[in-house]
């Protein structure tokens, strides 16, 4: 969990250590142990929660914000690296032009370096 000052500042609020990636550990820390430690007062003030691609992590959080008032103001996403970075990794960087260069796999071109940010930047507008 990371917190965000009203002067923009976040740092690291809490770390947990995961005994296992089931579902009913996820859930178990949103709903017991996050309002434990911090109550419902201060749970309720959040908006965000990023998580990666594991199903059981995202899910969880889903069904704690449908299920629980304390979350109603919540909304769960994948982080920026697991929604945008990775699948432009695998879906587009391998599409961009590449220069032809003698022992390398080839070095974007000056092009293919711009698309690459523009879509990038685009889908970080877009979430």
């Amino acid at each position: 969990m990371a917190i965000r000052t009203p002067s923009g500042k976040t740092f690291p609020g809490n770390f947990t250590i995961i005994p296992s990636s089931k579902k009913w550990v996820f859930h178990a820390i949103y709903r017991i142990a996050f309002v434990g430690l911090y109550g419902e007062r201060t749970c309720s003030m959040n908006r965000l929660v990023l998580t990666d691609e594991e199903d059981a992590e995202y899910r969880s959080f889903e069904a704690v914000v449908s299920t629980n008032d304390t979350f109603r103001s919540s909304k769960v996403m994948l982080c920026i690296f697991h929604a945008i970075w990775q699948p432009f990794k695998r879906d587009v960087y391998s599409l961009l032009p590449k220069e032809q260069s003698k022992g390398k796999g080839g070095k974007l071109t000056k092009e293919g370096k711009q698309f690459g940010k523009h879509l990038i930047y685009i889908s970080v507008i877009l979430l």
